[in-house]
């Protein structure tokens, strides 16, 4: 398996993991996911907040094994990954005055993780 095969499931996950917890507690109206992709053993998010600035987040893809025949929605799927690893720490940390703390990048990102 390639990274592209394994990361398809992770991608479809973190936009339907967005889309159902847009205009919630979890994840404000105010925000908007305009970039998600997976790349060299990561996926990568862009969001914009109401102002126009955006922020990354990068966080490392899961090992494909780890995956495999887990039932769906439950600890240890993609969609849990997609919740417990990139929504909720995301969005923590755009809740704690993220514009301020992140300087942009050359591309005007400001990258809330390493």
């Amino acid at each position: 398996m390639t990274t592209d095969i394994i990361a398809g499931p992770f991608l479809t996950a973190v936009r339907e993991a967005w889309d159902r917890g847009r205009g919630t507690l979890i994840v404000p109206r105010d925000f908007t996911l305009t970039q998600l992709a997976a790349g060299a053993g990561s996926l990568s998010a862009e969001v914009t907040d109401s102002t126009g600035t955006r922020f990354g987040f990068r966080v490392p893809l899961p090992a494909a094994a780890r995956w495999e025949g887990r039932a769906q929605g439950g600890e240890g799927t993609p969609e849990h990954w997609a919740l417990w690893s990139v929504i909720i720490p995301l969005m923590e940390e755009l809740e704690t005055d993220a514009g301020r703390r992140f300087a942009p990048d050359a591309d005007g990102v400001r990258w809330v993780t390493a």
